[in-house]
């Protein structure tokens, strides 16, 4: 996959322990359901890997917001707010990402090599929908890990 310059690699398998424990949370937070509740979601310290992980409300305009971000995330995403106050997803990247979790109404899972300059980035990326009282997807919840950063050569 490309973005611009930047060439991207995906894998299937999560590798980054603190997303497996999200993902294990995750379903037992879901029980028989395909989605869990935003309701059962704990306060964002109690999960694994706080530091690298996202909350987002969904906007039916199809703009997702994000309500908090762990110090990892925020540092990664580099992410500025909009004139109003909000920051909201832009890397056309990321957002294709978070529209597969929420149109497909399940857990999206990626691992990435990315050349970015003289660097080489591998991180996980897992985004877990997030259902409101109704069962529609209201938010979604997401954990980005860098597994290394390398340089080539």
């Amino acid at each position: 996959m490309t973005n611009g310059g930047t060439r991207h690699y995906a894998a299937d398998e999560i590798v980054a322990p603190a997303l497996i424990a999200l993902k294990a949370w995750y379903d037992e937070a879901r029980g028989s359901k395909s989605m869990a509740a935003f309701d059962t979601l704990p306060p964002p310290h109690e999960l694994p890997g706080p530091a690298d992980l996202a909350l987002i409300e969904v906007a039916g305009d199809g703009r997702y917001a994000y309500l908090a971000m762990g110090e990892q995330y925020r540092r990664t995403a580099a992410l500025k707010p909009d004139a109003d106050g909000v920051t909201r997803e832009t890397r056309p990247v990321v957002r294709q990402h978070l529209d597969l979790a929420f149109e497909q109404r399940d857990a999206f899972h990626v691992s990435i090599t990315r050349w970015d300059g003289p660097k080489i980035l591998q991180y996980d990326r897992l985004i877990l929908p997030l259902t409101d009282a109704e069962g529609s997807v209201s938010h979604l919840l997401v954990g980005e890990v860098f597994l290394r950063v390398a340089k080539p050569g």
